[in-house]
C-alpha cells in the first residue's frame, strides 16, 4: 500500500512540474553564430559596431533602460542612451561572452522570447545567460549574465549630462 502511495505521489509531482522546453534549431543557431562573429571581430570596432546592429535592437533596449523617462527625454538625451547601449555591448559585454565557445553552450529552455543556458569556457568556469530575443528574428533586446546583470541594468537610467 506505501508503494501505490509513492508512487501516485510522484506520478503527481511529475504532472505539476513543467516541462523544460526545448529550445528551437533556429535560435540555437543565432546564439551560436552572433558568439562566433563576435568572437572573430574582436579589435575591430568597425566589425563590432557592425556586428550590433545586425544582433541587437538598440532602440528598444535604450527605451528599456530609461524607462518611463524616455518620454521625457530630448532627443539628444535619446542619442545618447543609444550610445551608451552600443558602446557597453561593444565594450563589456562582447568582450565577455567571446570568451565562451560556442560549442561549450548548453541551451536549457525557451520561454516565449527567452532562451536560458550554460556557458562553459575554455578555462572551465560557467555562467548562466538568458538572451531576450525581439520577437522571432535574430535579434537580442536584452542578455542577462548570472551575477554580471544585464545591458539594460548596466545601460542604467541616467541620461548622458553631457547633452
Amino acid at each position: 500500500m506505501a508503494k501505490i502511495g509513492l508512487l501516485a505521489l510522484v506520478l503527481s509531482f511529475l504532472c505539476i512540474t513543467p516541462a523544460v522546453a526545448a529550445v528551437s534549431d533556429a535560435r540555437q543557431a543565432c546564439i551560436r553564430t552572433a558568439i562566433s562573429d563576435g568572437a572573430a571581430a574582436r579589435g575591430s570596432s568597425a566589425q563590432l559596431s557592425r556586428l550590433f546592429n545586425q544582433y541587437f535592437d538598440g532602440e528598444r533596449i535604450a527605451r528599456a533602460a530609461a524607462g518611463k523617462d524616455w518620454k521625457k527625454y530630448s532627443p539628444a538625451q535619446k542619442d545618447a542612451q543609444r550610445r551608451r547601449v552600443k558602446s557597453l555591448v561593444i565594450s563589456e559585454i562582447a568582450p565577455r561572452l567571446s570568451a565562451y565557445q560556442p560549442a561549450g553552450i548548453q541551451f536549457l529552455s525557451e520561454s516565449g522570447s527567452k532562451v536560458r543556458g550554460k556557458m562553459t569556457a575554455k578555462d572551465g568556469t560557467s555562467a548562466t545567460v538568458t538572451w531576450h530575443f525581439a520577437g522571432e528574428a535574430c535579434r537580442f533586446v536584452n542578455i542577462a549574465v548570472e551575477g554580471f546583470g544585464s545591458i539594460i541594468s548596466y545601460v542604467g537610467r541616467e541620461p548622458s549630462r553631457k547633452n
